[in-house]
């Protein structure tokens, strides 16, 4: 049996065993297990398909049993386990996926969590001996040595933990001892929960979640987020298997007690929907704001060059107000303030500008992707040496909560391929934009004390999202990312964001980045709790209009407009959806009470003109477009349908006054036709001709003009054109055009 067979196989298992047909999952099992030759695991999973079928005979024979719901729990549970430790057996010796690499060579070190805790508590004392050296190359070439030993020791651990099989009790003391010692860096505490997360994405086991719903709770803040976020992914993955672990639901129950705990969920529930617009938002920088700074400083290179442009002093007046008029006609100023925007509401803006520099050896090692930012990093040393006083970069770089540590390690090894001078002269324009981060992160944490808390955790989504879609083997790892956001129909995370001020909070985020099923599903949640609210139902009127539901939009819209009478926005929508279900007498009455609050506007009328002209009154409906004709400043909006109308009441004069009109502004092959339909009608045969040409030529397609054609076949005839004429008029066309 091969990797693919396996997988497949195990797939299907899965499958099953969430469907809880267990018949099924003892058979496809069995054909795992038959092929790893395991005797002690064939009579696991023998013992447990005995209990079963005793299970079976003993409820269908009508015996009472008050233990019958633990043992299925646990039977289910013994399969989902032994289901994944067969598989990873079986592809232990098959699958070249990455995962297996590194445990089949991590199976052949002995070395324990207690003894990566001794070696790198060895090193921290050494590297406190150096410290005590008077400053010269003797104690740089030290300091470099033990942090390239404690890096490689990080790197084994990371190792270690990722591909170490399913935790016992004992384990389970090691990886809170190792994670409570006080003399252990936070760094490799941080990698030791990352590792714990990324054996967890791989394979289910409660010991070290409960690792994790441990560590939620740490007093340090980097561990702590790291955890809550990894605890998160987790409930998103594992749903189905959560009520198997009642040890884990009784833990989460005592934790969601915590107000604090429920809102950094809710903060990451945010962040991780947040995240699924990191690509659009890398594509409207590549293609909308770069083409348009370049094209910018091609315009105003010698009147404001972009270093006023992007740096911190952001007043204009003290400027040419010519340079200022040129940069909102260039659309470039409003794409900057967008850009600046989800900047400040922590979007990821600089996976584009980064994710060309992941080539890096030190992106090499899976631990370094989930590594802390840290300055003393062996191979940044030379950026930050100790002897520099107030170094500008360190600042700069420390201080951004816009860059993930992943990006600022890019940002600062690229910057090693440059000249020292060209870095100090960076350095020198840094320095003041360091200063005014620092301010503004010491105002952020006034008027938001979880601020820290807050960037954390979107930094490390953000270092999870380049590891999951940018590491060179990211094939070899489930994508995290692709979870569906479906939180509320996760029965493990749904009851930790169901209060109102998490349910809105969160509603009102999808709502805003127009994730409208998310939102919908949310807002329904809010409307049971709160009937009367029009703001709600306008919300879940507009989500269902916009994902084509728009019987069930109109309704949220009817039930807000009985709860807000006379609002203009809500009028309109019933108008228009109305409109859209082929309900013109309906949408008239609506346009018209939308008319009646806002008078003279020109859309209003143009839309009762449309439905005057729907229910076939074609005279109210030209009436009506000669109003919108007087209200339009410029005059144009009502032509094509005073055009059409005017044609439809045989009005050919008319008609051929408002095409002739159209026809000099920006005609489509829609007019060109129309007014050849117009001539046609009048008999005037040439000109007719002319204008159909020049339908063809408009698109240079004749199919679509003779389809087009085609639909307008039966109004032709019934303004007396006589069907015999249509071939010969194709003809003379087809000549006419060549």
């Amino acid at each position: 049996m091969n990797s693919r067979d396996i997988i497949a196989l195990k797939k299907e298992i899965l499958q099953n065993l969430s469907k809880r047909q267990l018949k099924d999952v003892f058979e496809s099992l069995t054909k795992l297990v038959v092929n790893l030759q395991d005797w002690k695991v064939s009579e696991t999973l023998s013992e447990l398909e005995t209990n079963y079928k005793y299970m079976l005979h003993y409820l269908f024979e009508g015996v009472e049993d008050t233990e019958r719901d633990n043992v299925y729990r646990n039977l289910l549970r013994s399969l989902y386990e032994l289901t994944d430790d067969v598989a990873d057996e079986l592809l232990n010796i098959e699958s070249t996926n990455i995962f297996y690499e590194k445990y089949r060579i991590n199976r052949l070190k002995t070395n324990t969590l207690p003894d990566y805790l001794k070696e790198l508590k060895d090193i921290s004392d050494s590297m406190s001996i150096v410290d005590l050296l008077e400053a010269g190359e003797e104690k740089n070439q030290r300091k470099l040595d033990l942090a390239v030993r404690r890096e490689r020791v990080a790197s084994d651990l990371f190792s270690k933990v990722y591909v170490s099989p399913r935790a016992e009790e004992s384990d389970y003391n090691d990886y809170i001892s190792f994670l409570e010692n006080e003399v252990m860096p936070v760094r490799e505490k941080s990698l030791l929960l990352s590792a714990l997360s990324l054996s967890l994405f791989h394979r289910f086991d409660y010991r070290k979640v409960q690792v994790l719903m441990y560590t939620s709770f740490s007093d340090n803040m980097q561990l702590r987020v790291r955890a809550i976020v990894g605890l998160v992914i987790l409930m998103q993955m594992y749903d189905v298997r959560w009520s198997l672990y009642p040890e884990l639901q009784s833990q989460l129950d005592i934790m969601s007690e915590n107000q604090e705990f429920r809102r950094a969920v809710r903060r990451v529930v945010i962040q991780l929907i947040r995240s699924r617009e990191t690509e659009q938002i890398s594509k409207k920088i590549r293609e909308e704001i770069l083409p348009e700074m370049m094209k910018f400083n091609n315009l105003a290179g010698r009147k404001l060059n972009m270093e006023e442009l992007m740096g911190g002093d952001t007043d204009f007046s003290e400027k040419n107000p010519e340079w200022q008029k040129e940069l909102e006609e260039s659309g470039l100023g409003k794409k900057l303030q967008e850009y600046s925007n989800l900047q400040m509401e922590g979007a990821d803006v600089f996976h584009s500008t980064f994710s060309g520099l992941k080539h890096f050896s030190f992106f090499s090692e899976i631990s370094n992707w989930f590594m802390p930012f840290d300055p003393s990093y062996s191979e940044l040393m030379s950026l930050f040496p100790e002897d520099s006083g107030s170094n500008l970069l360190k600042t700069a770089v420390l201080d951004s909560g816009h860059m993930c540590n992943s990006d600022k390690y890019s940002f600062c090894l690229s910057l090693l391929q440059i000249s020292p001078a060209q870095r100090d002269m960076m350095m020198g324009r840094m320095g003041a934009e360091s200063e005014e981060i620092k301010q503004l992160q010491k105002e952020a944490q006034a008027m938001n004390p979880t601020i820290d808390d807050e960037v954390t955790s979107n930094q490390y989504i953000q270092d999870l999202y380049r590891f999951f879609k940018l590491h060179p083997y990211r094939n070899n790892f489930f994508d995290v990312f692709k979870l569906s956001l479906n939180f509320y129909e996760k029965k493990s995370i749904a009851p930790l964001i169901s209060d109102e001020e998490s349910m809105r909070k969160i509603a009102q985020y999808c709502f805003d980045k127009n994730n409208f099923s998310e939102a919908l599903d949310v807002f329904n949640r809010l409307i049971d709790i709160d009937s009367q609210n029009d703001d709600i139902w306008q919300k879940i009127g507009y989500c269902k209009q916009m994902l084509n539901n728009q019987d069930g939009a109109l309704a949220a819209y009817l039930q807000a407009d009985v709860l807000r009478p006379d609002n203009s926005w809500i009028i309109r929508r019933i108008a228009q959806i109305y409109r859209t279900l082929k309900k013109p007498d309906m949408s008239l009455y609506y346009y018209q009470k939308a008319a009646k609050l806002n008078p003279d506007n020109v859309n209003t009328e143009l839309n009762i003109g449309h439905c005057y002209l729907e229910m076939n009154d074609y005279e109210q409906a030209l009436n009506t477009y000669f109003k919108v004709e007087l209200l339009d400043s410029k005059g144009t909006k009502a032509q094509r349908p005073i055009a059409w109308t005017a044609f439809l009441l045989r009005k050919y004069e008319l008609a051929q006054k408002y095409y002739n009109q159209i026809l000099e502004r920006k005609p489509t092959i829609h007019d060109f036709l129309n007014a050849g339909h117009v001539d046609l009608c009048a008999g005037n045969m040439k000109e007719a001709i002319e204008h159909y040409k020049q339908a063809v030529y408009k698109e240079n397609d004749f199919e679509l003009f003779a389809m087009l054609f085609e639909a307008d076949r039966e109004s032709l005839m019934n303004h007396g054109v006589d069907a015999k004429i249509f071939p010969f008029l194709f003809d003379q066309i087809k000549y006419g055009v060549g």
